[in-house]
């Protein structure tokens, strides 16, 4: 029990051997103290050394006793934790008339968010599926985070009807409500270890993680006309949209870490060959990745800078190259970083394993050598055939 919640016995000096005292939970903060009844009374000689004794249900009393102080407890943490003033009164912004918390839970939710140590895309994420909850509406103090609400969300996400898909409903695979799902119970799960709620729905809830869908790709076919149409284009923007483009395709770099390449930084040799050694930015995890005879010629005509100003000129732009190129799925940032890995390098015979550390994922399947030796596993492994294929 710590120093700012205790528990006080007939404090009214009203218990007897016959009349039952109340027994109160105290909370102390800045020399004010405020009583909480516990909902439990006994007489004067069924109370000793702080605990019930010689009561018919004395074990179950002061489990439930204690239950409530380390309630309060939490809250205390809870307080702590989102830097709020140490007062009674805010103390009691955390607790109902019948001791529940209706402390605004999503206000709580969007601090936790910003405030937690997450990378830019992983926080993107998780502000994706705070913006889903502020539509769904139900989740407005920690007494309303139920099991029953955790149901009626997930039918919410799964039927979902907004104005950007004229009335129809949002086709969201199960892997991506299972992604909406695990974000939200991290911060569910992180209330619950607070004590800003009794208990954790996402215990009960049943949750499926889903197939993995195929990942539309480039096929080598596509991607030689693609690479035509860079080498027949005379427009300095479309070029230069291109050779991005291209450039994450020969690397299988994601948008974030193609845009923050530095070839000083990143490029090292290995037995006369060239590869980018980083780290993602989403994950952190390290990746090594070949420059192939063509992603050096991509680099070497933009002055190995590899730099797009508009995101969403990039994008719009990307739409029309995948009309053009007859793709039967929009063509986007990642469908480059798809295409390395199914048509760059597992097409010409690149095992999966050392694939996995070229693109940065994250896997129970890898094995501690390759956590250990990434470059000299990828330089030993890959041997010469992409260098000759793609050039």
């Amino acid at each position: 029990m710590s120093k700012y919640v205790r528990l006080f016995f007939n404090r009214k000096k009203k218990a007897t051997a016959t009349v039952a005292g109340a027994i109160e939970i105290v909370v102390c903060l800045q020399r004010e103290r405020c009583y909480f009844h516990s909902g439990h009374s006994v007489t004067l000689d069924q109370w000793e050394n702080g605990v019930v004794v010689n009561h018919p249900r004395a074990v179950v009393i002061n489990e439930e006793i204690q239950k409530k102080v380390t309630e309060f407890e939490h809250i205390l943490i809870a307080m702590q934790v989102n830097k709020d003033d140490m007062t009674i009164a805010q103390f009691k912004t955390y607790l109902s008339a019948d001791g529940g918390n209706r402390r605004n839970f999503m206000a709580w939710l969007r601090e936790r968010i910003n405030n937690r140590p997450l990378r830019e895309g992983t926080r993107k994420g998780h502000l994706t599926t705070y913006k889903a909850l502020e539509r769904f509406g139900k989740f407005k103090t920690f007494d309303d985070v139920t099991l029953q609400h955790i149901y009626q969300f997930d039918l919410f996400i799964r039927e979902e009807q907004t104005y950007t898909t004229k009335g129809k409903p949002i086709v969201r695979s199960q892997a991506a409500i299972h992604n909406y799902h695990k974000r939200f119970k991290s911060y569910v799960s992180e209330a619950f270890r607070l004590g800003l709620i009794k208990e954790n729905p996402y215990e009960r809830f049943q949750d499926k993680r889903g197939e993995k869908s195929d990942r539309p790709h480039l096929t080598e076919a596509q991607l030689k006309k693609l690479i035509r149409m860079r080498e027949e284009s005379t427009d300095a923007v479309m070029n230069k949209y291109l050779d991005f483009f291209l450039f994450q395709t020969f690397t299988g770099m994601a948008y974030s870490d193609a845009k923050s390449f530095d070839y000083e930084q990143h490029v090292v040799s290995i037995d006369g060959k060239d590869y980018i050694d980083g780290h993602r930015i989403k994950t952190g995890n390290e990746f090594v990745t070949p420059i192939l005879p063509i992603t050096r010629k991509i680099l070497e005509r933009n002055n190995f800078n590899m730099e797009i100003t508009s995101n969403q000129k990039y994008n719009q732009f990307l739409k029309g190259i995948g009309l053009a190129l007859g793709c039967p799925f929009p063509l986007t940032t990642h469908i480059a970083r798809h295409t390395f890995a199914c048509t760059v390098a597992l097409g010409q015979g690149i095992s999966k394993e050392v694939l996995q550390i070229m693109m940065g994922h994250t896997s129970i399947r890898t094995t501690e050598i390759y956590a250990k030796l990434p470059m000299q596993y990828v330089s030993q492994n890959i041997g010469d055939r992409m260098f000759r294929v793609w050039k």
